[in-house]
């Protein structure tokens, strides 16, 4: 059964990865209903705990935790196959979208390991994306990713730069069709 944000966020709040691990685990166990039912209180609660945290460590939790708990590529693949139960289309792309954003703001974060926790939560929306067949989503990330390495130098820049040639890469990925592939052959 998952949990609340009440019972889990003391363990973010500490930044320390021996407290913040096991709630990844447990949320990693979790089933994509699970993730979905507890997706809204969870991802509210990360949020506010970023925007008012100015520990590096704390802020970097709250987006690995945050990575975990999206449905993702796995709702995405289950959406192809009627058979398996799955959280419906518009749910699956508002909780992608909820994280992008989020992601897009933390891959600005001052900390680089921020940073780093939200290229890879970054890396897996394109993948949900991509599943989902929603290029034009991608190609407007993409974009906005452009336009953000404008206003920063140094790190900050190339970690953006990074993440903009992540979305390249789910553009000129076959990963849609490999998942239709084998769905297909899965059918037969």
């Amino acid at each position: 059964m998952p949990q609340s944000w009440d019972e889990f966020r003391d363990d973010i709040a500490s930044g320390d990865a021996e407290r913040v691990n096991p709630v990844i685990e447990e949320i990693s166990a979790w089933d994509i209903d699970e993730r979905v039912r507890s997706f809204e209180d969870l991802f509210d609660g990360l949020t506010t705990l970023y925007g008012a945290s100015e520990d590096g460590y704390v802020r970097q939790s709250c987006v690995r935790v945050a990575s975990e708990l999206a449905p993702g590529l796995a709702a995405a693949v289950n959406l192809q196959d009627e058979q398996t139960a799955s959280p419906d289309r518009e749910t699956v792309v508002d909780q992608t979208d909820a994280l992008c954003g989020f992601f897009l703001e933390a891959v600005t974060d001052e900390d680089g390991r921020v940073r780093q926790s939200a290229k890879q939560g970054l890396q897996d929306v394109f993948r949900t994306y991509d599943t989902l067949d929603e290029r034009d989503t991608i190609e407007a990330v993409r974009a906005e990713l452009d336009e953000m390495a404008t206003r920063y130098d140094g790190k900050r820049r190339e970690h953006l730069e990074e993440a903009r040639r992540t979305a390249n890469a789910s553009l000129d990925s076959p990963l849609t069709r490999m998942v239709q592939d084998v769905a297909e052959q899965l059918d037969k």
